[in-house]
Parts: C-alpha cells; sequence; structure tokens
C-alpha cells in the first residue's frame, strides 16, 4: 500500500507544550477473555503481551458487549448509545439514522483538539457509511488511498478451509493484522499534538489464519459442558449455517446436520478449531505487543477489550450470536498514570468505555447531555482516588450492577426464506437477523448479569415500535436463569464452565425471576435509566410486591443473599 506523505501524513507544526495524554484504543474481532497472566489465568493460551498489559492496568474480569455481532456492537461502545438507541442490531442499520448529531468516542477527542486518526477494523464497513468521515475522524482520512487502511484483506485458505497455519517464511504483509500494524508503524512515526490513535485487528475472527510459529501445541481443554443447557428455550440457540456452512472442513466433520442443540462435532474436528482459535489469538497477541512497544510514554493512555465473545463448542454453540455468557463477556484493560493497576470483578459494560476514558482525562463533556439521547454508559472511576483508592463500600455494591446484553431472533428462517416464515422449523433452525429489517424481527431476547445471575427474557417483537410486543410488562416468550455463583471471570474456574442448566423452570427461584423482570423497562428500551442498581436492600426479608410499579426506580432488590443455587441438580 503507497504511503502518500503529501495527503496523509499526520504531522501538525506546534510550538505550544503538549499538555494532554495521548491515547491509543485497540479494539480485538471476537476475542474471549481466554488470557494468560496473573488477571485472567488461562495458562493454556499464549498471549505474554496482554498478559503484561492486564497486569499494568485496571483488567475487568466480568465486561459485557451489549449485543454479540461486530457492526452492531461497535455502533453501541463508541457511540456510546445501547443497541435500543442506535436501533442498530444487525448489518443493515446504524446509529447515524437515528443520532446524526451524536458526538462519538473519537468525535469527542476531535472536539478536544486531538488528532484522531486510526487503521484497521474499528467501526465496520459501512455501518457507519464512510467510517463516520468526517465526524470522527482527522479530515486527511477522508481520503479513498486511506480505505486500504481501515480493513485490510488477506488471502483464503487453501481448500476455503476455517484455519490454516502458513509458513513462517510466508509474505507476512499479506496478513490483514500485520498490515494494520504496519500502518501503525507510520503513523506513530509522523504524528504529534496530543493524539487519539484507534487500532483494529480482526484476530481471532474467521479465518484463523496466521504464521506457523503461533500453532498452538499444548493440551487443548474441551468444553465442560459440550450440548446445550438443560431447560433451555431453544430459541437461545443459534445454528451457525451462515457462515460456517461455506468452510469445507466444518461440511467434512458434520456441516449443518451438527449445528443444533442435541448434537455436538466430533472431538477430533472441535480440538482442530480450538487450536486454531487460540493459535490466532497469539498471533493477534504478537501484534497488539508490537503497538504496545511504540506506546511507552507514561503520559499515553491505552485501552484494550474485545468487540464481543466466541463461542468454542461450549453449550453446542460456534460464534456469537448469543446472549450466552461466551458470547458476551470480553477482556477490558485501560492503563493511565493516575490508576493503580488492580483487578475489578463487577459487572461493567462496554458502553462505560466512553464515559470513564472522558473521565480520566478530565474532559468537559456537558455537552454531549443535550445531545438528543446522552450517553448510556458510567464512569467506573467515579468512586475512585488514585490516592486513597475506592470509596467506602463502593466495590461491594458496585457487584449487585447488571450488566446488559440483547440479541434479536428471525425464527423460521426470515433470512432465508426471502423473508417469509416456514412454520416447521423448530425455534433454533435458521434463526439468523443479520440482514433481516428490524421491523421483522420475530423475538427479542434481554439479558441482565449481575455477580451471580444471569437472567434472560425472550420476547414477541413489534416491529413498529421496536419495542417487546405490548411492552416489557407483558408475558415472555421464555425465560433463562443462569446461576454464576463462584464464578470471577478467571480460569480456571472460569465463565466458561457455567450455564450448563436453566433454573427459570424451579419455583424456588421464581421471586428472584420476579425481580429481575421487574428491573427491565428500567434498564432497556428508549427511556432506559442507565445504570440502575440491583442491590440488597433488605437482608434478611424479601419485600411483597403485588405490582412491579411498586419497585423503587433506583433500587432494586437483587436477593442474591436470599437465593443461592440448590446444589442438589442433576448435572450434564
Amino acid at each position: 500500500i503507497r504511503f502518500v506523505l503529501v495527503l496523509f501524513v499526520v504531522v501538525v507544526q506546534c510550538s505550544l507544550e503538549k499538555k494532554n495524554d495521548d491515547v491509543v484504543l485497540i479494539i480485538a474481532d471476537d476475542l474471549r477473555p481466554e488470557l494468560a497472566g496473573s488477571v485472567y489465568g488461562c495458562d493454556h493460551v499464549s498471549t505474554p503481551n496482554l498478559a503484561k498489559l492486564s497486569a499494568e492496568s485496571v483488567s475487568f474480569t466480568s465486561a459485557y458487549a451489549q449485543i454479540a455481532l461486530c457492526a452492531p456492537s461497535r455502533n453501541s461502545f463508541l457511540s456510546g448509545r445501547a443497541p435500543d438507541i442506535t436501533l442498530a442490531y444487525q448489518f443493515i442499520n446504524h446509529f447515524r439514522e437515528v443520532g446524526p448529531a451524536w458526538t462519538t468516542l473519537p468525535q469527542v477527542f476531535k472536539k478536544m483538539g486531538y488528532t484522531v486518526v486510526g487503521a484497521g477494523k474499528v467501526f465496520h464497513p459501512s455501518l457507519p457509511p464512510n467510517w463516520d468521515m468526517p465526524l470522527s475522524w482527522d479530515v486527511r482520512m477522508n481520503n479513498s488511498e486511506w480505505d486500504p487502511w481501515l480493513y485490510p484483506h488477506e488471502p483464503r485458505c487453501p481448500l476455503n478451509t476455517s484455519w490454516c497455519a502458513v509458513s513462517n517464511d510466508h509474505n507476512i504483509s499479506l496478513f490483514e493484522d500485520t498490515q494494520t500494524s504496519a500502518q501503525i508503524d507510520k503513523l506513530f512515526a509522523n504524528i504529534s499534538e496530543p493524539y487519539f490513535l484507534a487500532v483494529g485487528f480482526r484476530k481471532p475472527h474467521l479465518q484463523w489464519r496466521y504464521p506457523s510459529k503461533f500453532q498452538h501445541h499444548d493440551s487443548i481443554p474441551l468444553p465442560r459442558y459440550k450440548y446445550f443447557p438443560i431447560d433451555a428455550p431453544t430459541i437461545a440457540f443459534h445454528m451457525p449455517y451462515e457462515e460456517l456452512s461455506a468452510f469445507s472442513d466444518v461440511n467434512a466433520c458434520g456441516g449443518a446436520q451438527s449445528m443444533a442443540p442435541n448434537f455436538s462435532y466430533p472431538i477430533q474436528c472441535q480440538l482442530a478449531w480450538r487450536r486454531a482459535y487460540y493459535s490466532a489469538t497469539a498471533f493477534v497477541d504478537n501484534e497488539i505487543g508490537h503497538i504496545l512497544s511504540r506506546a511507552t510514554s507514561q503520559k499515553t493512555a491505552i485501552v484494550f477489550f474485545g468487540d464481543h465473545g466466541w463461542h468454542l463448542g461450549d453449550a453446542a454453540e460456534w460464534e456469537k450470536f448469543t446472549n450466552f455468557e461466551n458470547a458476551v463477556r470480553v477482556p477490558l484493560m485501560i492503563k493511565h498514570h493516575s490508576l493503580k493497576p488492580h483487578i475489578r470483578y463487577d459487572p461493567v459494560e462496554l458502553l462505560d468505555v466512553f464515559p470513564t476514558l472522558a473521565s480520566i482525562l478530565n474532559f468537559n463533556t456537558n455537552f454531549i447531555t443535550h445531545e438528543s439521547h446522552p450517553l448510556d454508559g458510567r464512569n467506573l472511576f467515579f468512586h475512585y482516588s488514585s490516592t486513597t483508592g475506592y470509596s467506602q463500600n463502593y466495590l461491594q455494591d458496585s457487584m449487585f450492577f447488571a450488566a446488559r446484553s440483547q440479541f434479536p431472533r428471525c425464527v423460521g428462517g426470515l433470512e432465508y426464506n426471502n423473508g417469509t416464515i416456514n412454520n416447521s422449523y423448530p425455534f433454533w433452525y435458521l434463526n439468523d437477523c443479520n440482514d433481516v429489517p428490524r421491523a421483522n424481527f420475530s423475538h427479542m431476547g434481554y439479558s441482565l448479569r449481575t455477580s451471580n445471575w444471569r437472567f434472560t427474557a425472550w420476547f414477541f417483537w413489534d416491529g413498529y415500535t421496536s419495542l417487546p410486543l405490548h411492552g416489557f410488562r407483558s408475558t415472555p416468550f421464555a425465560i433463562e436463569l443462569y446461576s454464576h455463583f463462584q464464578d470471577n471471570g478467571t480460569c480456571p474456574s472460569h465463565s466458561f464452565d457455567f450455564e450448563d442448566r436453566n433454573l427459570a423452570t424451579i419455583s424456588h427461584y421464581q421471586p428472584l425471576i420476579k425481580y429481575f423482570l421487574a428491573a427491565l423497562p428500567f434498564l432497556f428500551g428508549p427511556n432506559t435509566i442507565r445504570r440502575t442498581a440491583l442491590t440488597i436492600h433488605s437482608a434478611h426479608n424479601t419485600p411483597s410486591l403485588s405490582t412491579p410499579s411498586q419497585l423503587p426506580p433506583f433500587l432494586f432488590e437483587s436477593v442474591s443473599s436470599l437465593f443461592s443455587p440448590i446444589s442438589a441438580l442433576p448435572q450434564q
């Protein structure tokens, strides 16, 4: 790719002393928080650079994407608004359709006088159009010469397999993430002023193509629960036909016939794919390390996270496209000289990155409150001092915050049958909505994750209002409840081994389900009250509530201390 100095070198002559901190934002695609090191503890994966960064950062082991799909997730965390506000749930819509004047995360740096540039996959291609230029980026990026930097491409694997280890003497520049690193090198060499530099890596997104030196050779763990959760509604399952059916090795291992709740691919196939995913993760860790080696100034803030998670055969699932833990949980690290490195185990959201970063850098963002919809996240360090740490009881209280996620369903093969529903299809069969207008969705699943529970309610969808049919007070189509007691988001006792049985059908948990249902209208929809805490306000007694409207709007009973899991449940 030709680097045209006249047009694209980001140089601003400035005689004033630089006072503001530089910022490097790094995003990985489809990355599970299955990372090595003292924070995440998954040492069967080779990620030395992320292990080092996590030890130097405030690292969050329970961070969650708001939707497990690339384009809508990036629309959400880069705009700072939840999917119910952006109305972007698939590969059709984008936030600029409803918020043409909203300030995005990179745009707020632009308004603060920063040079704002990037390379690799930051926004999803065309969503919003033209990578949101010129609003979110330096005007010099708004030229066709920059396009190859923003979404580089690489050759396909031979025979169109899902993975391949390429010879180490292969032209390394042909790897998409290596192309991104090369462009970032050029930016680092010429950038001046306080800068905001966004870096988007494609791996470990399919295809898993990587140099053979990153091939994973250690023993590969299989998922503890290889089948769909007991008593879970089948609408929660996603059949990964649209993408995986194109790969020859997937078809050789059983193809679409194994893409079902009660089936599992042969062990040798699962091991090969898991090894390939870990190898691709090691490769992208190496590229991330290259970027980190250039961002060594004490005055540089570094933020790293994944856009959503990824299933590796757990719950019989592959890819993302669900509300289950492994589809929405992501790594999140924030490094800044004002923050003492430590681990946070409380649930947080990717929506929190925008207001948190703005606060760390002391930006006055009051003007955003006057936009058509303010930011939906919270400042994760509002109760934190660099000298005294967190305010009293804050961490304990924050354990009862609920992280939100959601995902649509289009049952009956809407995406595959030209918009018509085949009522003979099971709810799990071909239920993608990736290219379906949101007015035609059949269902929406809304999920809440507290420190001890995952609760998901599925509703019929009203395409006219983009809300549940008859509202959140209506009876859900299906309900899920999973215990996450003793799950702190790290290995070996990590979230990849939870959510094996849906507890919503057990009478013991009905009062807990009642509270979660009552919380939904406050946490989702266009009038959401951001960051309503699900805090315990009664240590011994559950308040009697005849109607959900009696719930205090900012104070919900999590009843975590009142309802613990039943230990005698049968295991898979």
